[in-house]
């Protein structure tokens, strides 16, 4: 009998000490001991040798700082009640929202730390994350991991969404969060019907001087909307995809940025200035100074009315040709001092359960896929409410184009600057 529990003791000694030195191998084991708040430093490398509960007990009591865009109101609610109260009860841990305006200023801030030698401690656990900002993060090598694909929930995405960020290989250094889709809204009491493809959103703004305008690049919005003019311009999206080709830019952004400076007097106070985001957009839209808003959501419209800052009339709409999407991702910085806690948070994010309480509260499009879900979960999935002014998610997805290689756009927002905005 003694013999047995002294054999027991040094099984659990041994595992101890085995996950001991799994946590501390490189870098990490100076700082491998500290626990509480902070949360325990993994090295990535060790990641597929750690059980996954192992994780979730090492996050229990720690708090997760979250870099989160702070740009939607209501997004904001729902990540400091709900979910902050959601990931208390299920794991024990504390998140903490840390707003952020623009997500590159966070990059470079990571960029700055890294080279004065920051390694550890850093105010933000995990960060949303995609695009350009990505491609930035990880050729500065200020990322975390790779980390994505130990994640018990990442099976269930589409394998294109865990490849390529608007170009940039991911290789596990960011995981799929949420879609995006970008869609244009109008008011049915002022008018008909919209202009649904380029060419005609092009004859309306001739028509109706005045009436239109779009958000200043490099906000995204703004960004993606010069974008469908350089895909119209270039013979299409597939065009775009396989690196950067200097006389494929020349070919679409000639005509493409030739246009928006022979527009700019129709705009809005003829072009003399440019809303810098949506929501000065939404503004002048519901003040009716213009007549047409856009947005990356396709459920923004519907969340609008529902709080009454647009009128029941509105309805949003996509060119026939197809509209820009993308995925939100999210991601651990290189000297994060909670990686095990992050882990676990996004890992949450990307469950079902997560997921469809995300659709139902902020009309977010439910990214994973169909087939590899329960009939449970694709039950709530049919059930999901969606808002009046919102299109089907079958409409959605036979009009969803992919967004061009990154150096597409960096190059595109470079120009418009240069040749629009001070031509």
């Amino acid at each position: 009998m003694t013999s047995r529990t002294g054999g027991g003791r040094v099984v659990r000694i041994v595992t101890a000490l085995s996950l001991f030195l799994i946590l501390c191998s490189g870098m990490a084991c100076r700082n491998s001991g500290r626990t509480g708040k902070s949360g325990v430093m993994i090295d990535p490398q060790n990641l597929p040798r750690l059980d996954w509960a192992e994780i979730e007990r090492l996050a229990r009591g720690t708090t997760v700082n979250y870099g989160m865009w702070a740009g939607d109101e209501a997004r904001n609610r729902y990540f400091r009640g709900p979910v902050t109260e959601d990931l208390r009860q299920r794991f024990g841990i504390e998140l903490r929202i840390i707003p952020l305006g623009d997500v590159a200023e966070t990059v470079n801030k990571l960029l700055n730390e890294k080279g004065a030698g920051k390694t550890n401690d850093g105010s933000i656990d995990m960060i949303w994350i995609n695009g350009e900002n990505f491609g930035t993060a990880k050729q500065g090598r200020v990322l975390w991991g790779p980390f994505a694909e130990t994640l018990p929930n990442i099976g269930r995405y589409a394998a294109g969404a865990r490849q390529r960020d608007f170009g940039t290989p991911i290789e596990g250094y960011e995981a799929p969060w949420q879609r995006a889709q970008f869609v244009m809204a109008w008011d049915t009491a002022r008018f008909d019907a919209p202009p649904l493809d380029i060419p005609a959103l092009i004859a309306w703004i001739r028509a109706n001087p005045g009436r239109f305008t779009y958000p200043a690049p490099p906000d995204f919005t703004g960004s993606v909307f010069l974008r469908h003019l350089l895909y119209h311009y270039g013979g299409g999206p597939e065009n775009f995809q396989n690196g950067f080709d200097e006389s494929v830019y020349q070919r679409a952004a000639v005509p493409a940025l030739a246009l928006l400076r022979e527009l700019r007097p129709s705009l809005w106070r003829r072009g003399e200035t440019y809303p810098a985001n949506p929501r000065e957009v939404d503004r002048l839209f519901v003040n009716r100074e213009i007549d047409l808003t856009m947005s990356y959501g396709p459920a923004f419209a519907s969340e609008r009315i529902a709080r009454g800052e647009y009128p029941p009339t509105v309805r949003t709409f996509v060119f026939s040709t197809g509209t820009i999407g993308n995925f939100n991702y999210l991601a651990i910085p290189f000297n994060a001092a909670n990686p095990a806690g992050s882990l676990v948070v996004i890992n949450h994010l990307l469950s079902a359960d997560s997921l469809l309480d995300q659709s139902r509260v902020l009309g977010s499009i439910f990214p994973l896929d169909p087939e590899k879900l329960t009939a449970e979960e694709l039950g709530r999935v049919a059930t999901l409410p969606r808002g009046p002014a919102t299109l089907t998610a079958g409409e959605l997805a036979s009009h969803l184009l992919p967004e061009p290689d990154v150096r597409y756009l960096e190059r595109l927002e470079k120009d418009w600057r240069e040749k629009v905005l001070q031509p």
